[in-house]
């Protein structure tokens, strides 16, 4: 690994960006009860275009920052994260990798994991658990509909931002423009 290798920062400092801007969104739709969970987005780019060792550490930089944001035992989300990345990891050869659809299926199916995961976690901590899965059942479709869409933005971003810094993402050699 290349000491002067800032793939795996320029992926992580994409990733904070959309937690902030996720972030926004749930203060704008807090008067609706209803909350946006996005870090299926964030393991996505990591786990399918860079390679195991930037993409791992830009995953747990990520993990580590949510943690910090969320009442969750901290490296909860590492933890998931590192399990989505290393699934991801397992079986990217097989599948176009480059492509927004793909990598939209891929963010939706890990959201889902995430957020189905993280609810039976933080759910006993609920004094009436079976009233809460309504209102995360309303969160799971806005989650999913907010990821669905904002996908292949946030592949784009990640893939200019490597562009920019003229940076492969899979060798983290530099290109010419």
């Amino acid at each position: 690994m290349n000491n002067r290798d800032i793939r795996w920062l320029l992926v992580a400092l994409a990733n904070l960006l959309l937690l902030w801007l996720a972030g926004l969104l749930n203060h704008y739709l807090a008067p609706f009860a209803v909350h946006v969970y996005v870090m299926g987005m964030c393991v996505g780019y990591a786990a399918l275009r860079l390679d195991y060792r930037h993409g791992f550490l830009a995953t747990v930089v990520t993990g580590l920052a949510f943690d910090a944001m969320q009442p969750v035992p901290y490296g909860t989300h590492v933890v998931l994260l590192g399990l989505v990345h290393a699934t991801l990891l397992y079986g990217r050869k097989r599948f176009p990798r480059d492509e927004p659809i793909f990598a939209s299926v891929v963010a939706l199916l890990a959201n889902l994991f995430l957020f189905l995961a993280l609810s039976f976690v933080v759910i006993s901590a609920n004094p009436r658990p079976g009233e809460a899965w309504l209102r995360l059942f309303v969160d799971l479709l806005a989650s999913q509909l907010v990821v669905g869409l904002a996908t292949p933005w946030f592949m784009a971003l990640n893939a200019r931002v490597l562009e920019l810094a003229r940076l492969n993402p899979e060798t983290g050699r530099r290109v010419e423009l």
